[in-house]
């Protein structure tokens, strides 16, 4: 038993006498590993704006500056170059005594597709009205009034505004406003006989909307007034003598077809 108690106190020491290895302080520390690298956070796509997403086409800030999204992208037709002839219906509308209805049309050439040169003829047919016997009978003379006959007037159009707008989503309809002034010849009552005074000298201004539903097809309307100096009795002295009137006509542009250049 005394042996077995030596025993279990040399064992304890002789694991004390063991050399345990230390930290070696000589030998620089080695640097640690570098933290590995942020995972580049994904890209987020790029929103497209309300237009892209209408159009279903690249953004503007995507684009060439000549090529940057235009108000209207395509004109459904050009003019340049080509000749317009319209057929023309005026009646007055500012007349309440005489009722005048005119009848004519127009021959323009486009230097450039919204400037035009041309030449305007109409020939007006005369109503009087009932407004004209209950005047005579108010005043107890008779009325002193211009009879204009027709008008021959040279013409420059214009049309700064061009559009276009769909048509109960079937279809889309082209339109421009135009704008329009001229000096010409006027001939009334007084040109013929018995005063044989010739025709007056005249201006014209006025505008109107076109409506294209072809490319060689338009409708017309707009307002158009001639101004011209007539003495209707020569014992008053010669006014200037207004004729307004609506204007409602059908284009035909010649030839047909074109050949489509952007500008």
């Amino acid at each position: 038993m005394r042996s077995l108690a030596w025993i279990a106190v040399a064992l304890p020491l002789a694991a004390l006498g063991q050399e345990v290895p230390g930290i070696d302080l000589s030998a620089p520390p080695k640097p640690a590993p570098p933290p590995p690298a942020p995972e580049a956070a994904p890209q987020k796509p790029k929103e497209a704006s309300p237009l892209e997403t209408a159009l279903g086409a690249p953004g503007e800030r995507d684009a060439a500056l000549g090529d940057r999204v235009k108000a209207v992208q395509r004109k459904g037709f050009l003019r340049r170059h080509r000749l317009q002839l319209t057929a023309l219906f005026t009646p007055s509308v500012n007349d309440a005594f005489y009722q005048k209805f005119g009848f004519g049309g127009r021959l323009a050439w486009y230097l450039q597709d919204s400037f035009a040169v041309g030449v305007r003829g109409a020939y007006y047919a005369r109503v009087q009205t009932s407004y004209k016997r209950q005047a005579a009978l108010a005043f107890q003379s008779q009325l002193l009034v211009s009879q204009p006959y027709g008008e021959l007037m040279g013409e420059a159009l214009w049309s700064p505004i061009y559009g276009k707008f769909s048509w109960f989503q079937r279809s889309i309809v082209h339109f421009d406003v135009f704008l329009v002034a001229g000096f010409g010849a006027a001939w009334s009552a007084t040109s013929m006989s018995p005063r044989n005074e010739g025709p007056h000298p005249a201006g014209e201004f006025g505008g109107g909307v076109r409506f294209y539903p072809k490319d060689w097809l338009a409708l017309e309307a707009g307002l158009i007034a001639t101004l011209y100096p007539d003495q209707t009795d020569r014992a008053v002295p010669a006014t200037i003598q207004k004729v307004v009137c609506a204007s409602l006509g059908v284009s035909f542009f010649f030839p047909f077809g074109f050949e489509y250049v952007y500008p």
